[in-house]
């Protein structure tokens, strides 16, 4: 069995080698080598620092340089990023029966996204090179999450104020961009082997939901988005707390 301290530092490497566009077949290869040489060398009193012979920021530095990058796997991928971004932000509206795009819109979206992409992969590999615990990837990821989400808010709000649409869905339109919307994210949550993708959306957008079928006030539909970002908030600390408790008490 190995250490926490062990168990961690594979599991950033994991994480920073995926972030880094690696194949997958390679990086389970490598970490179920070292994970077997580290077990090894835990029994002789060994640490990790004495095993890689450096820092793990530098060995994972070492390990990305050495590693051919997947970029087929990448091109694959990254539609499936771009989609399940976009399909969040129009799902909303849509599903208020709002939905509508202007010029400023439609090239703002997938530049917005690139910028998230970038934002999250910089992030995700900082949190492996410099061992976050999952206390810390969630707060951290918390941040970079809501910097996405900023921009996107100042894209929609500030070309809705100054930008005419020049496209306003009908009742039948915005139900048919819902259903590709929820198609996209049952989608990724078969492509991610997880319900995340699933889930979050569906907490967050009980507040549109009852702002199209209740009757409802402005004010009670703020509540409601409030209280469905406590649930979700909620919900992820949950997990981490039954993530850490599953872990086996190491030494």
């Amino acid at each position: 069995m190995l250490s926490n301290k062990s168990e961690r530092f594979i599991e950033n490497l994991r994480l920073y080698l995926m972030t880094s566009g690696k194949k997958e077949k390679e990086i389970n290869e490598l970490v179920d080598e070292l994970r077997n040489h580290l077990i090894e060398s835990e029994k002789h009193g060994k640490n990790i620092e004495d095993i890689i012979d450096c820092t793990p920021a530098e060995y994972m530095a070492s390990l990305k340089g050495e590693m051919k990058t997947d970029y087929k796997s990448l091109l694959k991928n990254l539609p499936i990023f771009f989609l399940g971004v976009i399909a969040y932000f129009m799902m909303g509206p849509a599903i208020r029966e709002e939905f509508e795009l202007n010029i400023v819109q439609v090239f703002g979206f997938p530049i917005i996204a690139a910028i998230g992409l970038v934002i999250y992969v910089a992030f995700l590999q900082r949190a492996g090179k410099n061992q976050y615990s999952n206390k810390k990837l969630f707060f951290a990821g918390m941040i970079a999450s809501a910097s996405v989400m900023i921009l996107f808010i100042l894209l929609m709000v500030v070309s809705g104020i100054f930008i005419e649409p020049f496209y306003k869905a009908s009742i039948l339109s915005n139900w048919i961009i819902v259903a590709i919307c929820s198609f996209i994210f049952i989608f990724g949550a078969l492509w991610a082997k997880a319900w995340f993708p699933i889930w979050i959306p569906a907490i967050l957008f009980i507040p549109d939901f009852f702002s199209r079928f209740s009757n409802l006030n402005e004010e009670m539909i703020l509540v409601l988005g409030f209280v469905s970002f406590i649930l979700l908030f909620i919900l992820i600390i949950l997990s981490i707390v039954v993530t850490e408790r599953k872990k086996p008490k190491l030494t």
